[in-house]
């Protein structure tokens, strides 16, 4: 063997032995887990793949793609990073950031950050670019029992994309870098965001440090689920309210 690979090796022996074990295991499986889901549980792999198969006259049929990408978010963002917590890292339920935890704080914390939102979500709906983008799927606004079925879904997605960012990277992390894990997680949550309007995709930095913020407070991801789903719905909801009322 070489003295340069001799000198190579110690070299990463040494860099490899600061290094956190679980830390390596949630960075390269939130990174797995997450090219997994872009590729295989958007919209447009189950259009490719399933729709033909699917009769032309079954109930919500145009939303299906949406019902598959949201379930995909649940059980690729959400369940199976949540398994790997308890049963690999051997993480207990409130150390994965899924139990209550201090939820007098967490309610009043979401419920007081959406109505400071809330002003500015009013004001972003008349923005054309938003108009045009919510609901992601303008046929849920076909009914309202599809708008309700749609909107159902679209809280569940929330909940694996929230835990894999303010659940599995988060708490996943903390042990390692310490409250540092909130600006971790908030870079592949911001980079997710491309595509959507710009003013989202800035947006998303700072919902990305608050959200962090509050899950690590709290010790729970369950009220930055509860808030960023509050604000989805609010924007299509407002997004509807603009082709019915022709603002």
């Amino acid at each position: 063997m070489s003295s340069r690979l001799k000198a190579l090796l110690n070299r990463f022996s040494r860099v490899a032995a600061g290094l956190s074990a679980d830390a390596v295991i949630v960075m390269l499986a939130a990174s797995v887990l997450l090219v997994a889901y872009q590729y295989n549980g958007s919209s447009a792999f189950f259009r490719m793949k399933f729709m033909p198969y699917i009769s032309s006259g079954a109930p919500l049929r145009p939303l299906y793609p949406a019902f598959y990408w949201y379930g995909c978010s649940f059980l690729l963002l959400g369940l199976v990073p949540y398994l790997l917590m308890r049963l690999v890292l051997g993480f207990d339920r409130r150390q994965t950031g899924a139990s209550a935890g201090d939820w007098r704080f967490g309610l009043k914390a979401a419920a007081g950050l959406y109505l400071a939102f809330l002003p500015l979500l009013v004001a972003a709906s008349f923005l054309p670019e938003m108009r045009m983008k919510y609901p992601l799927y303008p046929q849920a606004t076909s009914s309202v029992g599809a708008f309700l079925a749609y909107e159902a879904a679209y809280v569940v997605y929330f909940i694996g994309w929230e835990f894999i960012f303010r659940g599995f990277l988060l708490f996943g992390l903390e042990p390692a870098i310490g409250a540092h894990s909130i600006f971790v997680q908030t870079i592949p949550f911001a980079l997710l965001h491309f595509g959507k309007p710009e003013i989202e995709s800035l947006a998303a930095v700072a919902a990305g440090v608050i959200l962090g913020w509050l899950a690590l407070r709290t010790r729970s991801f369950w009220y930055g689920w509860l808030l960023h789903s509050a604000v989805a719905v609010t924007n299509d909801v407002l997004a509807w309210m603009h082709q019915v009322l022709g603002w």
